[in-house]
């Protein structure tokens, strides 16, 4: 269990700092072995680490890939990780140097946004892609790893969990009564996979990704 955020500006202001570390230091108790934040322009992601396998000791998030043109955020592990390493060509570097979120990030160049078919295990992440300007969000299809987020259209922003994004001044902090009385009465608690207890902020179902740009939201 890490804790993953960011924040991306459609209007283009620049991002604070301090709102980025706010986020992640709300995660703390996800992550207690080391925090990372990364920014530019308009678009950033952080990273609360919590090592929970050999691989993980190796990691440092948010991740940024060798072309420069993607970087990641990645709650994570991954149990096909030979199978990868083998399709993805990494034969030549030791298996136990290369990390899952790196694999992720390989993934996503070789397969774009088809790339969650291709992992097993836990996982949500977010992908932002420089070139195309755009951020590639995902979970697993157990839905054993969390993903929130706010979208409107000055800001998308994402989180393991809900209080992170009050770190916001832009997201408003409404209850959603409709979904309290579902999960009150039981009725829609087992069908409902994407509201929150608050309104206009969503859960990522399980085995869904989303792509969010300044032209569409899918």
């Amino acid at each position: 269990m890490s804790g993953i955020v960011g924040i991306v500006h459609w209007d283009e202001e620049p991002i604070n700092s301090n709102e980025l570390e706010q986020m992640a230091d709300t995660l703390h108790h996800r992550g207690p072995h080391g925090r990372g934040i990364w920014r530019e322009e308009y678009c950033g992601l952080g990273h609360r680490l919590l090592w929970n396998s050999p691989e993980s000791l190796r990691e440092k998030q948010p991740s940024i890939s060798a072309d420069g043109n993607c970087v990641i955020t990645a709650d994570v592990r991954l149990d096909n990780r030979e199978e990868l390493i083998q399709a993805l060509s990494l034969t030549h570097r030791p298996f136990a140097d290369i990390t899952d979120s790196e694999l992720v990030l390989h993934a996503y160049q070789k397969w774009g946004q088809a790339c969650p078919q291709k992992l097993l295990g836990d996982f949500a992440f977010a992908i932002w892609d420089s070139k195309q300007k755009q951020l590639f969000c995902a979970r697993d299809h157990m839905g054993c790893k969390p993903l929130i987020y706010y979208h409107s259209n000055r800001i998308f922003a994402f989180a393991s969990e809900v209080k992170a994004l009050f770190c916001l001044e832009r997201i408003p902090k409404r209850i959603n009564e409709a979904r309290i009385a579902d999960f009150l009465v039981d009725t829609l608690e087992r069908i409902d996979k994407t509201s929150t207890f608050y309104e206009d902020i969503f859960k990522l179902p399980p085995a869904h990704s989303l792509t969010v740009n300044q032209e569409k939201f899918n």
